[in-house]
């Protein structure tokens, strides 16, 4: 528990260790089953994350194709919130910025648009 009134202590190596032992647990929770089995034997908390960064944020070109295809096949639904949306819109954009795929913001405002259910297309219009 930190205390905003006192020193900061520095930490003994046992509640380093406690604390490696929750991040991962935490983890392991959070993760797929699938996702799970590659990062199961992973003894500390930077491994298992220096794993998943091998994993998942490789610069393949099946990778690159992936995001691709996941941001062109990016649909809100009817009834949807815009901001989820958008949320769900950014982080497909930070993921290809992760494998160094750069869109221009006309592009991306392209695809966000076209992104919108048929209903806004009046609205789409009216934008462009």
């Amino acid at each position: 528990m930190i205390n905003l009134g006192t020193k900061p202590t520095t930490m003994l190596a046992e509640d380093w260790e406690k604390l490696d032992r929750k991040e991962k647990s935490t983890m392991r929770l959070c993760v797929s089953d699938l996702v799970l089995l590659n990062v199961s034997r992973e003894v500390s908390m930077k491994a298992l994350c220096g794993n998943l960064g091998t994993l998942y944020q490789s610069k393949s070109l099946v990778n690159k194709l992936f995001l691709w295809k996941k941001m062109y096949n990016l649909r809100m639904k009817y009834g949807d919130l815009v901001t989820e949306h958008l949320n769900a819109f950014n982080i497909v954009v930070t993921q290809l910025l992760f494998v160094d795929i750069k869109i221009l913001d006309e592009d991306k405002c392209t695809i966000l648009l076209c992104s919108l259910p048929y209903l806004w297309d009046s609205l789409v219009v009216a934008i462009v």
